[in-house]
């Protein structure tokens, strides 16, 4: 799983039908960084044991260190050849997209192997927000077997059923939309005084403003008007913290932008968090955005930000940043998703629209991993013991990346 997970920044050896030379690389990335202090563990019979979280930091502060080179040479390439693929290429002049439109399908199987017979199912699968997308269309994908009833509604498919027997159920949808990646009505003058303090609450989820966020927003908060206050933010993040892997058992719930100063890494959803706090902290609504990234060989889970300003509405801001700029020294990466980003399907607006609970309930710890499938990826939950809860599988339909292409 771990050279799996590495080899997704090797997409030019995969596409030309090289798996054996991508694997060569990534074993000979892997013994390098050994070299330089990774650690692992090993089995009774001598089979290496990494953490993922470590071998991508790992990766990661040997690339800006100049220890090795295969961040620079191969992840981050990766990185700027998918939003180059998806006409990301107006970072910066805080202008959206053409509209396009998208077929994917997103399928989710639900594991229920120590469940009991007979037991009634709510599952639900996340859609395209009407506030992020338009004509969207879709077509349910149903689990085998009678009695299964289906409802739609904004950003969500409920479907309901009866499991008769342990063992794994499989739903989804196949999905067509129009989306910039952005608000739909990105052109209100001000924002409501109850939608305002909504954005502007200091505690909710992982965005809490401690004393130590609102001292830090201090610094920040005189630069002028809400976007060159947000860049100020922005800047702090990408220079003196840097983003990775998270383990999220080690982050204190009340206090993370705390513990992201201490320990210095973010990754997309914590990071978002912080600057989300600090925009709030400065009087800046913000809000947590997520959903998948519609690259052709990577169409991923996501989080990003969105920040208020009066006369342009809801702009986004997405610390891929931090990698697109190779740890922020790349000027032109800088703010390439500074106000702008390339195409997504948006599937959580946080705090109003989210797909919520679900028959599944998540252990205490749980781990989270990003695998690339046959065009597409499958994202995994799994407890710590190695049992599977859920995986989301999303494939970005080729007819639509060749519309894209060629509107390009």
């Amino acid at each position: 799983m771990m050279e799996s997970l590495l080899i997704a920044a090797l997409p030019y050896e995969l596409a030309a039908g090289r798996q054996s030379e991508a694997d060569n690389i990534v074993s000979g990335a892997i013994e390098d960084w050994i070299k330089t202090g990774l650690k692992f563990g090993q089995t009774s019979n001598g089979e290496r044991l990494f953490d993922p979280v470590e071998v991508f930091n790992h990766m990661k502060w040997t690339g800006v260190t100049g220890r090795d080179g295969f961040w620079s040479s191969h992840f981050i390439p990766t990185a700027r050849s998918f939003t180059q693929q998806s006409a990301g290429m107006n970072g910066g002049c805080l202008k959206p997209l053409a509209e396009k439109r998208f077929s994917v399908e997103l399928r989710r199987k639900f594991d229920f192997q120590n469940s009991s017979s007979n037991r009634k199912l709510r599952l639900r699968l996340p859609l395209p927000l009407a506030s992020h997308a338009r004509d969207i269309q879709v077509k349910p994908i149903s689990p085998d077997g009678a009695g299964v009833s289906i409802s739609q509604s904004n950003g969500r498919l409920e479907f309901q059923a009866i499991m008769n027997e342990p063992g794994s159920l499989e739903v989804g949808g196949a999905l067509d939309f129009t989306t910039n990646g952005t608000q739909q009505s990105n052109n209100a003058e001000t924002l409501g005084g109850e939608e305002r303090e909504l954005y502007l609450r200091p505690s909710e989820g992982l965005i809490r403003i401690t004393p130590r966020i609102a001292e830090l927003a201090a610094a920040f908060s005189d630069a002028g008007n809400p976007l060159e206050v947000a860049l100020k933010a922005w800047n702090f993040l990408l220079d003196e913290l840097s983003c990775g892997m998270v383990r999220y058992d080690q982050v204190d719930t009340q206090a993370p932008g705390d513990w992201v100063l201490d320990n210095g890494w973010y990754d997309c959803q914590l990071g978002s968090s912080v600057f989300i706090a600090i925009c709030r902290a400065c009087g800046i609504p913000a809000r947590l955005a997520s959903g998948y990234m519609l690259y052709e060989l990577a169409p991923g889970y996501h989080y990003w930000s969105e920040i208020w300003q009066d006369g342009a509405g809801w702009l986004p801001f997405d610390l891929l940043c931090w990698d697109l700029s190779a740890g922020g020294r790349d000027t032109h990466w800088r703010t390439h998703f500074a106000g702008v980003i390339d195409y997504r399907m948006v599937t959580q607006c946080f705090p109003l629209s989210f797909t919520g609970p679900m028959t599944v309930r998540f252990p205490a710890a749980w781990h989270l991993l990003n695998a690339p499938i046959p065009d597409g990826m499958e994202i995994r939950f799994t407890a710590l013991d190695g049992a599977p809860i859920y995986s989301d599988r999303v494939v970005s339909s080729r007819a639509s990346v060749d519309r894209m292409s060629d509107a390009i």
